[in-house]
């Protein structure tokens, strides 16, 4: 079992081939200064993705940055996410968010962490969703909202 900041290269590798999907990127303001000077911050939030069978990942659309400050030389400090379903996941579903770089196992469906820290801050990000076993998933999940919030410096 894989615990929350630690990579999973088979979910890395199936993002690292593009997703096609567009998010809508808005600006934050900036939400901290530390070490180096003031932090930015950019948000995205897409469509969450439909699961219905067990033992296939599915990826969301991914969640890209807009035009911000300092973007394209920036380095993540944290990353807060979020996700949601029409109804409540089985508990063994596996959640984890991507970006170029490396994938992390999340362990709740909204939190914080600092695993992507001094990656590129132009980076997308993709949530991947995988119900172990196989066959159907009863009942059927619409994914709601998937929401990423990058803080960069």
């Amino acid at each position: 079992m894989r615990g929350p900041g630690r990579a999973a290269p088979r979910v890395q590798a199936c993002v690292a081939t593009g997703v096609a999907a567009l998010g809508l990127a808005t600006a934050v303001p900036p939400v901290r200064a530390d070490e180096g000077g003031p932090g930015h911050a950019w948000q995205s939030v897409v469509q969450g993705p439909m699961l219905s069978v067990r033992g296939m990942r599915i990826l969301s659309p991914a969640l890209r940055p807009g035009a911000m400050p300092a973007l394209a030389t920036g380095k993540v400090t944290s990353v807060r996410w979020q996700y949601t379903f029409s109804g409540v996941p089985p508990h063994d579903l596996q959640v984890y968010l991507c970006n170029g770089s490396r994938c992390v196992l999340l362990p709740a469906a909204q939190g914080h962490t600092e695993a992507f820290r001094g990656d590129a801050a132009a980076q997308d990000f993709t949530f991947a969703f995988l119900a172990p076993g196989r066959g159907a998933l009863a009942p059927v999940l619409q994914g709601r909202a998937n929401q990423v919030i990058v803080d960069y410096r």
